[in-house]
């Protein structure tokens, strides 16, 4: 019932969105561009169960849109990455001589999302509030990495992943764009939920190791809702 509750504010936000825009255009005022693309950053809150193994994530997120004729409507892609976790522990390289030698593994849990959606609202002349909804997926996946102690952790010589988990997604999105310049760029702020059903995954406490130093995982199964609150950059073309 709640998510079908999001659904009917997103289509009831939609409605007047669109007579406005068409209004705006019947008054000779800047239409919506014809495609538009942003990137931004972003941070999430994690919801329900998810709130209880997992403080918070950072990311990065961008889109592409087309414009449906001349409708204030676009069919739109995104795709994002989340850090909700990391870890490094610095340890000698091997046994014998390489004991002199010590490295970094560097474990960092992590979300890769993606989704295709139909968005009400576009960027315009001026303050212009959106709202749309996606299907797409997200997956759940921890990578450990090597590299020298005193390099840095992008430039690994050897990487693993430990776990990788994928689930169905739907998300509900909303925002603003503001114009800045006059080339049809807009400042993008808004807010997306993610429903990413049940999902196995790791959290910083759930690597250990037995006596004989061999990596036990213990992974958790729960919801993964996500909301994410975001400050971007978006440019229209017509």
């Amino acid at each position: 019932m709640k998510r079908f509750a999001w659904f009917v504010v997103a289509a009831t936000l939609a409605s007047p969105l669109a007579a406005q825009s068409a209004s705006g255009a019947a008054g000779g005022a800047e239409l919506p561009r014809s495609a538009l693309m942003g990137i931004g950053l972003h941070y999430g809150s994690p919801q329900g169960d998810f709130a209880n193994n997992v403080n918070g994530a950072l990311g990065a997120n961008g889109f592409f849109g087309v414009r449906l004729g001349n409708t204030p409507f676009a069919v739109r892609a995104d795709l994002s990455y989340s850090i909700y976790g990391s870890e490094t522990r610095r340890v000698p390289l091997g046994g014998g001589p390489l004991g002199l030698i010590t490295v970094d593994v560097n474990t960092t849990n992590n979300i890769l999302a993606g989704g295709i959606g139909l968005q009400a609202g576009l960027p315009g002349a001026g303050l212009s509030p959106y709202v749309g909804g996606s299907v797409g997926f997200s997956n759940f996946f921890t990578q450990s990495s090597v590299s020298g102690a005193y390099q840095s952790s992008s430039e690994p010589f050897a990487s693993s992943t430990n776990l990788s988990d994928g689930a169905f997604a739907k998300t509900l999105f909303g925002g603003f764009y503001i114009p800045v310049g006059s080339n049809g760029g807009q400042v993008d702020i808004g807010a997306r939920y993610h429903w990413n059903g049940e999902a196995l995954y790791l959290t910083d406490r759930d690597i250990s190791f037995n006596a004989m130093g061999t990596p036990v995982l213990s992974a958790r199964r729960t919801r993964a809702d996500l909301l994410t609150i975001q400050v971007g950059f978006a440019f229209g073309r017509r």
